[in-house]
């Protein structure tokens, strides 16, 4: 599928909706948005399939000129255990409380054995299914730029990791809405059946 072609198409994506991704039908099961004060923006898509869940996201970034809209791809890890470089200790467990602080402590670090530097940090205001609320992002690359490792502090505690890479919307196909068939007013037309068979009834009893 072309890129003029798919960037709306996804773009009008909600769920229930389906598409594929690598031959694999999936489908949409959540939609939310987050902006923060100075300009960027995500659109965030959750698909899943019978063995496989990811997030399709579509971020505007006005301080990235040279490429404003970008789309990803991300996986969230489970349990995940993050190394500075020369350290065995875990940072995951005091990674929400380093996070409320305004500095960045953690220059470079290490996921799955790959090596990530620190690019960006958004505070901003998240809004789902179940209404607004705010979280902390921080935003590692690895040194080819391909692959995205975000950390994301929730207010209410929780920390969510993910590994992202760059995709293109022609990366999908098969991208459609689902059509959604009127439900039959069954109620309604047993109701006029009855004042039929009651008007006939009267007209030949009455």
């Amino acid at each position: 599928m072309s890129f003029i072609l798919a960037v709306p198409q996804l773009q009008q994506l909600r769920p229930g909706d389906r598409l594929k991704y690598r031959g694999t039908e999936m489908e949409v099961t959540d939609y939310s948005t987050y902006d923060d004060p100075q300009g960027y923006k995500t659109e965030e898509w959750l698909l899943e399939s019978e063995t496989q869940e990811y997030y399709l996201l579509r971020e505007v970034d006005p301080q990235n000129p040279e490429s404003v809209v970008n789309w990803y791809v991300a996986e969230e890890i489970d349990n995940p255990q993050i190394f500075q470089p020369d350290s065995p200790e875990n940072v995951v467990p005091g990674l929400w409380q380093d996070m409320q602080q305004q500095f960045m402590l953690y220059q470079e670090l290490r996921l799955l054995n790959k090596n990530y530097y620190f690019e960006s940090q958004t505070q901003g205001t998240y809004e789902g299914d179940e209404g607004e609320t705010s979280r902390i992002t921080w935003d590692y690359w690895d040194k080819a730029h391909q692959w995205n490792l975000a950390i994301e502090a929730w207010e209410n505690g929780e920390l969510h990791v993910y590994s992202s890479k760059r995709v293109y919307p022609e990366a999908f196909s098969d991208i459609g809405k689902t059509t959604r068939k009127p439900s039959f007013p069954i109620f309604q037309t047993l109701g006029a059946l009855s004042l039929v068979i009651i008007g006939l009834l009267l007209l030949i009893f009455g």
